[in-house]
């Protein structure tokens, strides 16, 4: 993988891998030009399928743009003997991610869980429902793997009633005046001013790799008393979390 979807993948794979699941990850960092040799110095000997993802979709094309170089470079590597295994890996391919789809570990869970099966799906997508080619992956929403001490909140407020300032600014504090780590996702309407903003912070004791919105908070703060009847604020709340 590459981009942003590599720390949720990070973070899955560790999870999994306390669990004994045989999992890794490669993260391409330079895209092209596309160095065949890194990619297969990253690879144990041992690997057997691996899933590529694209941020992307090609019509017409063979595959996506990722997935053909990983797919060449697998090829290249076994016919001149310089990679690490004798026999090319099954090789699948997936898209996620589009239109600004969200990307979490149940998700990648999914992805693991494909490549584990006796006839993994290639060409699929992931967090996309798709209704035309129906290659969709799906996925459990109630796995999570963010750990119980990282404070997760919700702030909803009105644009520009000082809500998402309040919080780049709890951000600021908590990240330069305290040992944890601490990370700030903003959701705004198109409208801006005067319409709903959702924050979604988080801070905890080790660095944080999830980059996704919060669906299971500690704690939620509404700023608006009207919200309460036309959205549905503790939707991301997790059971016993506190409401301000």
């Amino acid at each position: 993988a590459m981009g942003s979807a590599c720390e949720t993948v990070h973070e899955t794979v560790e999870h999994l891998a306390s669990q004994g699941e045989k999992v890794g990850l490669v993260k391409v960092r330079l895209f092209r030009p596309f160095s065949v040799r890194h990619l297969l110095d990253a690879m144990p000997a041992s690997t057997s399928t691996v899933a590529v993802l694209d941020r992307t979709k090609e019509p017409g094309a063979a595959g996506e743009p990722l997935y053909l170089d990983v797919v060449t470079a697998m090829v290249e590597g076994v016919s001149s003997g310089e990679a690490p295994f004798s026999a090319i890996p099954r090789v699948i391919g997936g898209r996620y991610g589009l239109s600004s789809k969200e990307f979490t570990p149940a998700m990648v869970k999914a992805v693991f869980d494909e490549m584990a099966s006796a006839s993994p799906t290639n060409h699929f997508t992931v967090g996309i429902v798709d209704d035309v080619t129906h290659t969709s992956l799906s996925h459990d929403p109630s796995f999570s793997i963010e750990p119980d001490e990282v404070v997760r909140a919700v702030f909803w407020g009105l644009g520009a009633d000082g809500t998402v300032s309040a919080n780049k600014n709890s951000i600021k504090i908590i990240g330069e005046k305290t040992d944890l780590h601490a990370q700030g996702y903003f959701v705004y309407d198109s409208k801006k001013s005067g319409a709903s903003t959702i924050s979604h912070l988080r801070f905890g004791p080790e660095p944080i790799r999830s980059t996704y919105l919060i669906d299971r908070a500690s704690f939620v703060a509404v700023h608006q008393f009207g919200f309460l009847a036309r959205y549905d604020v503790l939707h991301s709340a997790e059971p016993g979390a506190a409401l301000l």
